[in-house]
């Protein structure tokens, strides 16, 4: 049964481009945060449209004002919808979108929306990598539509020698100012180990790319999980921050190397410090995920030999299943948001701080 408002069915507007981008068949992280959104409102039963920009959104909304529940935005849309009185609700447009609707789909840290923090969603709770991070309202992605369709390979039957999958979909990143090891790591990994390095990238490698990585180039995802699922460890060298990634590795049963690229060097243990590629999963230990500092070849090598020593069953977090997605998609979208921006405004009004918007007309 779908959901329902006092009026009818609750419609949700999906007006972030990385929406359109996944019906399109890209694959970037904001296109499977956006998959894995869509997933959960068809499995919950809600009804949702696309907007392929701001007036396309605005006519949307007009045609069924009392049935939005909320409206996902690019976060300059949300900004600059705020600002036009012919976007947002007031006295002058009392047609506009209610901005206590308008929620940011965003995929980083910092506020994105004019509402503040509580209106950006986020594909991370970026409160696990730092304890001073202001948390965004947590909506997040599964890996599980994605990593699912691929069968679990059995460790014995994977290839060999083993194969050790490295995260990069460019050769720029391997560039020494970015990348976390220096080239005589992989060797010296491949000598003790007998393991083959393999990359999936475009571009042009720098002048002291390692002769023990072999570039496959880009794949299709499908031919991307099927290689991932043959290679007995995942290794970060910095960039990307923040991919899907390592989170398909662990569902495939493939253990992560994590480079740590800050740190506090008076307290090298103080994970809240650390600054990782994958930083939610600092947290993480082995047998999963490695964390290691850059430049330290001798815990690179330790990590490599404990990954390849030490297999890994499937394991996918449980913050990021469709059903803990689906758990927090629906109170997000049952929340009072319009009580929410009363003590927001009120807060404003009184502080001084923070542009007024209009709830009541």
């Amino acid at each position: 049964m779908r959901p329902k408002s006092d009026y009818g069915y609750v419609l949700v507007i999906l007006a972030s481009f990385h929406f359109l981008l996944e019906k399109e068949g890209h694959m970037a992280g904001e296109e499977i945060w956006a998959r894995s959104t869509i997933k959960a409102l068809a499995n919950m039963g809600y009804t949702y449209l696309y907007s392929p920009h701001i007036e396309w959104t605005i006519q949307l909304y007009q045609m069924f004002p009392d049935l939005v529940k909320a409206i996902l935005v690019e976060g300059e849309d949300s900004k600059y919808c705020f600002e036009d009185v012919d976007c947002i609700m007031n006295s002058e447009n009392p047609y506009g979108l209610p901005a206590w609707k308008i929620f940011s789909f965003a995929f980083w840290v910092q506020s994105a929306n004019p509402l503040g923090h509580k209106w950006t969603l986020s594909p991370e709770d970026y409160r696990l990598e730092h304890s001073w991070n202001i948390p965004n309202t947590y909506l997040g992605y599964s890996v599980e539509p994605g990593c699912l369709s691929t069968p679990f390979i059995p460790h014995e039957q994977r290839k060999f020698p083993p194969q050790i999958y490295i995260l990069a979909k460019t050769l720029e990143y391997f560039n020494p100012k970015d990348h976390a090891w220096k080239a005589d790591f992989y060797d010296d990994a491949a000598n003790a180990t007998g393991a083959q390095f393999v990359v999936g990238a475009v571009g042009s490698p720098p002048g002291d790319f390692s002769k023990s990585i072999k570039n496959v180039g880009l794949m299709p995802q499908k031919w991307f999980y099927q290689n991932l699922a043959q290679s007995s460890v995942l290794v970060g060298m910095g960039l990307p921050w923040t991919s899907p990634t390592p989170y398909d590795a662990l569902c495939l049963g493939v253990p992560f190397i994590n480079p740590i690229v800050q740190w506090d060097p008076k307290n090298k243990t103080n994970r809240d410090r650390w600054f990782t590629q994958q930083g939610s999963l600092k947290v993480l230990d082995p047998p999963y995920v490695y964390n290691v500092f850059k430049g330290d070849k001798e815990g690179f090598l330790q990590a490599i030999k404990d990954a390849l020593a030490n297999p890994i069953q499937p394991y996918i977090l449980d913050r990021m299943r469709m059903s803990a997605i689906e758990e927090r998609l629906g109170r997000i979208l049952e929340t009072d948001w319009k009580a929410e921006a009363r003590v927001l405004l009120k807060q404003r009004q009184e502080s001084g701080k923070g542009k007024l918007f209009e709830i009541e007309l």
